[in-house]
């Protein structure tokens, strides 16, 4: 079984510890593709089209990102031998150990058979979710997890991308709850150890519910984001946390967490026109 493994990079700190992770592995029928400095949508559909034009070719396509670790040098064997195994499996998502929430994330490792597909021409902030029946999709958080490391070594523009792409998914039509409790875990692990690259990733999502940023400014290759972190440049933990107290306060932080997540999903997602359109 042939597989694909596709990395998308924009410059994150982990790159060649990624790359010499899967260079590690003992199973190697593999071609790998990196695809590097393109927007996040851009990116995710060239690497599906360049699967899905060669099929014949790869049974199994492989996502590590760039900010991703393989802890093991036996994982693409066992991907293997998991969908051998169960013939009616198409997407497996396989849990990583995430530096941002000190947890283990449900949401890491994506793998897709080459019998799966993806709408090409929409516009989403989830482009890892394809076409699918979720009775042939599965979580992987027990046998093959943790798979990897994920960002274990941010640069604090890279934190503050994580944020600001965190805060977006957190004020969608969907999924909402689930990368809003993410940015919430995030902040008191920054509480906790004090970490400025924590701060800058919840001072990201923070500035996305004040209005700061929308959909289009989330990408790497668009300067306003690189703009707006350097009016910060600098700061301290002490002072991260003042700046982002102030901003919850000033963007209905006084309300309790689940009615202020549904108050700046309406006005910040709904109202300000940053929903995917579906």
């Amino acid at each position: 079984m042939k597989l694909l493994v596709g990395t998308l990079y924009s410059g994150e700190n982990e790159l060649e510890e990624c790359l010499k992770s899967i260079r590690a592995q003992r199973y190697t029928n593999y071609d790998h593709i990196v695809i590097e400095n393109l927007p996040e949508l851009e990116a995710h559909y060239q690497l599906y089209k360049t699967f899905l034009d060669h099929t014949q070719e790869y049974k199994l396509l492989v996502k590590v990102d760039a900010d991703t670790v393989l802890c093991s040098d036996e994982l693409f064997g066992r991907l293997v031998e998991t969908f051998e195994q169960d013939s009616s499996l198409e997407v497996l998502n396989i849990g990583v150990l995430d530096f941002f929430t000190d947890e283990m994330i449900p949401a890491g490792i994506q793998i897709y058979r080459n019998t799966i597909n993806w709408n090409l021409e929409k516009d989403t902030v989830f482009p890892d979710v394809p076409i699918m029946d979720h009775e042939h999709y599965r979580y992987d958080t027990t046998v093959l997890a943790p798979a990897a490391w994920h960002s274990p070594d941010p640069s604090i523009p890279q934190a503050f991308h994580y944020g600001v792409h965190r805060g977006i998914k957190s004020i969608q039509k969907i999924h909402s709850t689930t990368h809003w409790a993410n940015m919430q875990k995030v902040w008191h692990h920054f509480l906790q150890t004090r970490d400025v690259r924590l701060g800058f990733a919840v001072l990201g999502a923070e500035l996305v519910y004040a209005g700061t940023f929308n959909r289009e400014d989330q990408n790497y290759t668009n300067p306003r984001m690189g703009e707006v972190l350097c009016t910060y440049k600098g700061m301290d933990a002490r002072q991260l946390e003042k700046e982002i107290r102030r901003l919850r306060f000033l963007h209905w932080g006084f309300l309790p967490d689940d009615l202020r997540r549904r108050v700046l999903r309406y006005k910040r997602g709904k109202l300000d026109e940053n929903w995917d359109q579906s």
